[in-house]
């Protein structure tokens, strides 16, 4: 038992020390595909209705968590495709979006409106080029109610009135204060281009770039700046007879010296007839992520709503120990309107459609 509480010390004061003195990292959705303003901003309002809401939830690593949460990451987005008429088919892109990240006591706060211009280029409009941003504000929030170290350890138990070692968690706790936190304002750009061959054929790229502004990042008096983070992806997808839609996509990401990068493709299954495409049908995919891990989704839509769950199951064998072979489970849902063009089928799951 005393080992037990002592190696939970030990384990949330690596993470205090990570997130308070080194380069914080941004949250990730293995589901990037579903998660359209987190990984571009130019995605904003490049949907072929008028409105779009999302939400994201991605839990990780439980089992090595303690008190009060383990890795959890919550996001809402809501997007609209506006003045498609006034712009002669243009799309003005208006949105907002909101997350919440928690790494154990370090919690992450953004709000942020997005704004997007969608071009289209051409006589028939079939390619885009979209330009986006976002601007708001970062939180950060770091809460010691519960948090322990090891030289408040008795040898039966945790004494918080004990002196932790650490200057910022005793001054807090001589004010009686129980969190630090700083708010930041931040700004996010990206650019995409998107485009469709013929009925079988379309693909898209992307790139986007956040921390524009590099906030300062720390809950001490330093220097401490949050680092840019690039991000590419790209597509493509393959309608066949409009029965099914092939696509494979994948998506790069690196901040500061962190890099990530995830590959794969997804098979949807119409069941809704060649009248309406994809309203309804069913999906599932793989994805091979390059920091050694595989994810497998399913999900189904109908509607406009779509609903997707996958799993990372990680091929690390010193973290598979450390984790007891849980790797991230993800849930997304998607709800759109009806399609503005009714000749346009509805956006299969697990894929942007163009």
């Amino acid at each position: 038992m005393r080992i037990g509480l002592k190696m939970k010390t030990l384990l949330a004061f690596a993470l205090l020390l990570f997130a308070i003195n080194a380069g914080a990292q941004d949250y990730k959705f293995s589901q990037f595909y579903n998660s359209p303003l987190n990984l571009n901003p130019a995605s904003t309002g490049k949907i072929n209705s008028l409105y779009r809401f999302v939400a994201n939830y991605r839990i990780q690593y439980l089992p090595i968590q303690s008190s009060p949460t383990p890795y959890n990451t919550l996001s809402g987005s809501a997007d609209f495709g506006l003045f498609r008429d006034k712009l002669k088919g243009d799309i003005f892109g208006l949105g907002i979006i909101f997350t919440n990240d928690r790494q154990s006591y370090i919690r992450t706060n953004t709000a942020m409106l997005s704004i997007g211009f969608n071009k289209g280029l051409g006589r028939d409009k079939k390619h885009f080029l979209s330009f986006g941003t976002q601007v708001g504000f970062t939180q950060r929030v770091l809460d010691i109610s519960n948090l322990s170290f090891e030289k408040q350890f008795t040898g039966t138990g945790f004494d918080l009135q004990l002196p932790s070692g650490e200057n910022l968690i005793d001054a807090l706790r001589a004010q009686n204060q129980t969190r630090a936190k700083f708010m930041k304002a931040n700004v996010n750009l990206g650019l995409l281009w998107s485009g469709a061959f013929n009925k079988m054929w379309s693909a898209y790229a992307g790139f986007s770039m956040f921390n524009i502004v590099k906030p300062k990042d720390t809950f001490l008096k330093s220097d401490n700046e949050r680092a840019f983070r690039f991000n590419a992806h790209a597509g493509v997808l393959i309608d066949i007879k409009k029965i099914v839609l092939i696509s494979p996509n994948g998506m790069y990401m690196q901040q500061a010296k962190a890099q990530q990068w995830i590959a794969g493709t997804s098979v949807s299954v119409n069941l809704s007839g060649k009248s309406q495409p994809y309203k309804t049908a069913l999906s599932a995919g793989f994805w091979y992520d390059g920091n050694k891990a595989i994810i497998a989704s399913t999900g189904v839509s109908f509607s406009g709503v779509q609903i997707a769950i996958s799993y990372d199951a990680t091929l690390q064998k010193d973290l598979s120990k450390a984790t007891k072979s849980f790797g991230a489970i993800e849930a997304s849902i998607i709800y759109t309107g009806r399609p503005l063009d009714k000749r346009k089928q509805y956006s299969p799951l697990l894929c942007p459609h163009f």
